[in-house]
């Protein structure tokens, strides 16, 4: 309530009936915003002194404003009922004349003079500046300076250094929208108020509901265009009104409170009131969202009429303690509060502000009231009129416009009907959430975790008559979507894991499941893998055995198993290989001790490698032989020159050593020889110089000439004849053999 001299607020009560009783009504509009002189209410107004020491840029008085067009509206609470941390801006709107200069956005101030007194009706800016039907009168509709806190502050909020006290949060808001505060300690000013949420858009206007709702007051712009902290004064009505009148017993305290107006004369035509009254607080709950326990005050009291703040985050993150410590402040600020709602018409009275209580006798009853919103109007002849509202017991509405993203927070959820009981807990600071539901079909319990909006974890447990199941499930932009999940019911286990990948417009699901019954065992996968000591298996589908593996059918690549053994396939194309890999273990068993192996058609043209040789009848004889034919050995070659036995061996002009098919044996190089040498049964003695018995052929070397026979051969084993005493002669000089070549006659 202004403080004014009683003698002006008789002047207003009064009817306007002589020339010192006239109102004038002051538009002084400023290019920019103003400044007070003093903020001080005390000082307001001096005698000398008017608060405002700036030159306005324009200026309107009554010569030009239409007659009783001015209308004020304010509110302090606009719900149904009462809802605390309510922040309303005040609108004014009148009708002006001969305007020519366009006023749209510029801040005024408004003030009433009467009785050389003048009072300020308040700061406002112009919303629209509007012509009328007259052309000559244009209509401004203006607001106080409290739509200047419905601006984005979420890069004020984003840029704070946590912790920090509430008072200095409250004047960091403020500083950033551009209005100052009344200078006032608030309850919870020492509370801390920490980094809670992430907000994309935050509200200003919602971040100020939240500051005054832990304070059980609200916000409002008084008359100097300063942010004002209004708490409303205990009643603490008698609780029957059958006890009223009684010589003995005032009806409550509201009466004698310092910012009561008793309403002396009023309009009774256009009052009306309720014949009951608002039941007083008796709890205080604060939670995070519906069905949440979170804190109840006091705790010893069912609560019959709670008062409950709901998803204020300036209290996520507190832990029990700390939220009892709000919910009794709140309790002790609001629980006395008691009012009947009405509506009461009466002369025009702007020293009261919103908030402040009234009292109005009525022939009948005692109307006990606050100004919840008061609509102020009309110039010569002005008039208030003063509402509130609200049932016997609270009904509240919660919840903010703005979406924030929550960064910290504790919930702890309770649901009880013939339908379902749950239980649900939050912890926000640590990303996770638990809930467990039963209803007559189903008991599930659910546990999970999301860091951020890339990754989700839960896991979850569903109980029903016929099954229980348990799933298990994560989520991420690089992995897709993995989950898995065990079905137990009274037939079957069954075992799932699926893997759901977007690219773009395609989604591939990969799926395993293993499905255990009575008498079988299935299985459906993309790949199975195992690594064990005695058995592995990999994704590419190698599969290595340190046992037996033993099949009565089958098939391998072009091969079947059947009661014969290892066949390849019928039709047309007999060929079936084994190739690629290779066969391990200590024992190779075949039938009788003898690997055959044949084309399929009985024939024998296969062919088995050993390393770098090859078994085959490629030439229409068994071979053996290196695989660049080099070295081997063969049998009963095709033609007389046909080797049976080969070592280096390139060709007919070109080779180490060959057993030809004419019994030939060809030597290219040196022969060493260790022990005897035999031919043809007569052994020839490493240390003998001569040869016994006979010799019927004999040929080392070649023949030069084809003049020289073979009567005999004489042999130097030990020592190398000199080649000098054969001067007709050439001798071998790498030979320890020399042939003594004798002409025929």
């Amino acid at each position: 309530m202004l403080k004014i001299p009683e003698e002006i607020k008789n002047l207003f009560r009064e009817n306007n009936n002589k020339l010192s009783k006239k109102r004038d009504i002051k538009l002084r509009f400023y290019g920019e915003k103003f400044q007070m002189i003093y903020p001080d209410d005390l000082l307001f107004p001096s005698d000398d002194l008017f608060p405002i020491d700036q030159e306005p840029i324009y200026v309107i008085d009554n010569a030009q404003i239409v007659s009783e067009s001015l209308a004020i509206t304010e509110s302090l609470c606009e719900s149904d009922g009462l809802t605390f941390g309510e922040c309303n801006a005040a609108q004014l709107e009148i009708t002006v004349a001969d305007v020519l200069q366009d006023l749209t956005g510029l801040e005024f101030v408004a003030t009433v003079e009467v009785g050389g007194y003048e009072l300020m009706l308040g700061v406002y800016i112009v919303k629209s500046f509007v012509r009328q039907a007259d052309r000559r009168k244009k209509k401004i509709t203006a607001y106080n300076r409290m739509e200047k806190f419905q601006v984005d502050v979420a890069e004020w909020y984003q840029s704070l250094k946590f912790p920090l006290s509430l008072k200095e949060f409250r004047t960091s808001l403020c500083e950033y929208v551009g209005v100052e505060q009344v200078d006032v300690g608030l309850p919870l000013d020492n509370m801390p108020v920490t980094k809670t949420i992430d907000p994309q858009q935050l509200s200003g206007i919602e971040t100020l509901k939240a500051i005054c709702e832990l304070n059980g007051c609200f916000g409002r712009v008084d008359n100097t265009g300063r942010v004002k902290y209004t708490f409303l004064e205990g009643a603490g009505l008698f609780p029957d009104e059958a006890l009223f009148p009684d010589e003995e017993l005032f009806p409550s305290d509201l009466s004698s409170a310092e910012n009561t107006e008793m309403l002396t004369r009023y309009k009774q035509s256009d009052t009306t009131y309720e014949d009951y009254v608002v039941n007083s607080v008796d709890r205080v709950q604060i939670r995070q969202e519906e069905g949440d326990v979170g804190a109840l005050y006091p705790t010893d009291y069912g609560g019959e009429n709670t008062y409950i703040i709901q998803g204020n985050f300036l209290a996520y993150g507190k832990n029990n303690e700390e939220l009892m410590e709000i919910a009794r402040t709140v309790y002790d600020i609001i629980s006395k509060i008691s009012y009947r709602p009405s509506k009461i018409t009466c002369p025009g009275l702007p020293w009261i502000e919103p908030g402040d209580g009234l009292v109005c006798y009525t022939t009948d009853d005692v109307i006990e009231t606050y100004c919840f919103k008061r609509t102020f109007s009309g110039m010569q002849g002005m008039s208030d009129v003063f509402e509130s509202s609200g049932g016997m017991n609270l009904e509240q509405n919660f919840g903010t416009a703005s979406k924030i993203i929550q960064l910290e927070g504790k919930a702890a959820i309770l649901k009880k009907d013939v339908d379902e009981v749950s239980v649900r807990v939050t912890d926000l600071k640590n990303y996770t959430e638990a809930q467990f539901k039963v209803t007559a079909e189903t008991i599930t319990a659910e546990v999970t975790r999301a860091k951020n909006e890339e990754e989700k974890l839960s896991s979850r447990v569903t109980q029903t008559a016929e099954s229980i199941t348990a799933e298990v499930t994560r989520a991420t932009k690089a992995e897709g979507e993995l989950s898995s999940k065990i079905t137990q019911t009274a037939d079957a286990i069954t075992l799932e894991v699926n893997k759901k990948i977007s690219k773009g417009q395609v989604t591939e699901n990969l799926n395993s499941e293993l499905k255990i019954t009575g008498n079988k065992i299935e299985m459906t996968t993309g790949h199975f893998v195992i690594n064990s000591k005695n058995l592995k298996v990999t994704e590419q589908g190698d599969l290595e055995a340190s046992g037996k593996i033993t099949a009565q059918s089958g098939r391998i690549g072009n091969w079947t198993i059947d009661d014969n053994g290892l066949v390849g396939d019928d039709g047309s194309d007999r060929s079936a290989t084994i190739s690629g890999g290779h066969i391990e273990g200590s024992t190779m068993n075949v039938a009788d001790g003898i690997l055959n192996v044949e084309d399929g058609y009985g024939n024998s043209s296969a062919i088995v490698k050993i390393g770098d040789f090859v078994c085959s009848d490629e030439y229409g004889r068994s071979i053996f032989q290196s695989s660049d034919e080099m070295t081997g050995m063969s049998g009963n070659p095709s033609n007389s020159k046909g080797l049976y036995l080969w070592a280096g061996y390139r060709g007919k002009s070109d080779y180490a050593f060959v057993v030809n098919a004419d019994k030939e044996t060809h030597i290219r190089g040196s022969l060493h020889i260790s022990g005897n040498l035999y031919l043809n049964g007569t052994s020839i003695s490493g240390g003998s110089s001569s040869i016994s018995g006979s010799v019927s052929s004999l040929k080392v070397g070649y023949d030069l000439d084809g003049s020289w026979g073979s009567d005999w051969l004489e042999i130097y084993p030990k020592n190398k004849p000199n080649i000098n005493d054969y001067p007709d002669y050439e001798g071998m000089d790498y030979l320890y053999v020399y042939l003594e070549r004798h002409y025929k006659s």
